[in-house]
């Protein structure tokens, strides 16, 4: 699976959206803003997922997801901040909304670097030859069942005297029994 396969590219970008857009949205009912309604949710989650599909073409550094994040809750907090149906007495906070989109967008900035970072590592495994051998999903055919090199006639043979007196079954060796 290559970094530029279409539906790889969409499924890291809509995690990237849908989380943004969940915790944002989230984080702004909580804190008793705007309740958000369907429109701005999904233009922020086109927004969020328009910036994911353009940054996700190869593996994403600390660095860029940081960075996307980031950028990604600013604009979603001045859209959920105009969003129409405001709760009364909610005014903005000057100081204290920025630090908490700050904080959160370093939290799953961290987040879902670790998670591109898990699902390239579970790729680039799937991409070596001996762990797709471990992943066959074809089952095996069982191996020819091992015929005895004795023929079944000769049952007698093993239970002569001799060969049950000479053959101890039990306890330690002759030489060590004490006696």
């Amino acid at each position: 699976m290559s970094p530029r396969d279409p539906v790889l590219r969409l499924v890291r970008a809509a995690v990237f959206a849908m989380v943004c857009v969940a915790v944002s949205a989230g984080g702004h009912l909580f804190a008793g803003g705007a309740r958000i309604t369907a429109t701005p949710l999904l233009l922020g989650a086109g927004a969020a997922l328009a910036l994911a599909w353009t940054l996700n073409g190869r593996e994403r550094s600390r660095e860029t997801v940081l960075a996307a994040t980031a950028g990604t809750q600013i604009v979603l907090h001045e859209l959920f901040t105009d969003a129409p149906e405001p709760i009364a007495g909610h005014g903005h906070l000057n100081l204290g909304m920025p630090l908490v989109h700050l904080t959160v967008a370093l939290l799953t900035g961290w987040w879902l670097h670790r998670g591109e970072r898990a699902a390239w590592a579970i790729l680039r495994l799937w991409a070596a030859e001996p762990f797709r051998l471990l992943l066959i999903t074809k089952p095996l055919e069982p191996p020819a069942p091992v015929r005895p090199a004795v023929p079944r006639d000769d049952a007698g043979l093993h239970r002569s005297r001799d060969f049950t007196t000479a053959v101890p079954r039990r306890g330690p060796p002759v030489l060590l029994r004490a006696g």
